[in-house]
């Protein structure tokens, strides 16, 4: 075993924890009966999962010459296009959103 292998199970971990949490919080919020947290918290993560799903149907099951090097089929291609354009979906909201934020600022 080496460092990646560590790093990788060690990103797994980190992983599964993050999905536990984004789950359990806001069933948390539901019984101790603070449901405007919680209504906030399901918001996000329909907001995720929407984004998700637009991003793996609009993703292409390409096979090209590097796909084809690495044994990767059509289904692995698209979920891996899934992944970069939830990816660049997600940061152009941030900039936006930062953006709006700074301009925001700026006439108060």
């Amino acid at each position: 075993m080496n460092f990646i292998d560590i790093g990788l199970y060690v990103a797994y971990l980190a992983f599964f924890i993050a999905i536990a949490a984004l789950l359990l919080f806001p069933i948390l919020s539901l019984v101790k009966g603070n449901i405007k947290n919680a209504k906030a918290s399901l918001v996000g993560v329909a907001g995720l999962a929407v984004i998700l799903l637009i991003s793996y149907l609009v993703s292409p099951a390409d096979q090209g010459q590097f796909y084809t090097k690495m044994n990767t089929g059509p289904g692995q291609s698209k979920l891996i296009g899934a992944g970069l354009v939830s990816t660049y979906i997600i940061f152009a909201g941030l900039v936006v959103i930062t953006l709006y934020t700074v301009v925001v600022k700026w006439f108060k």
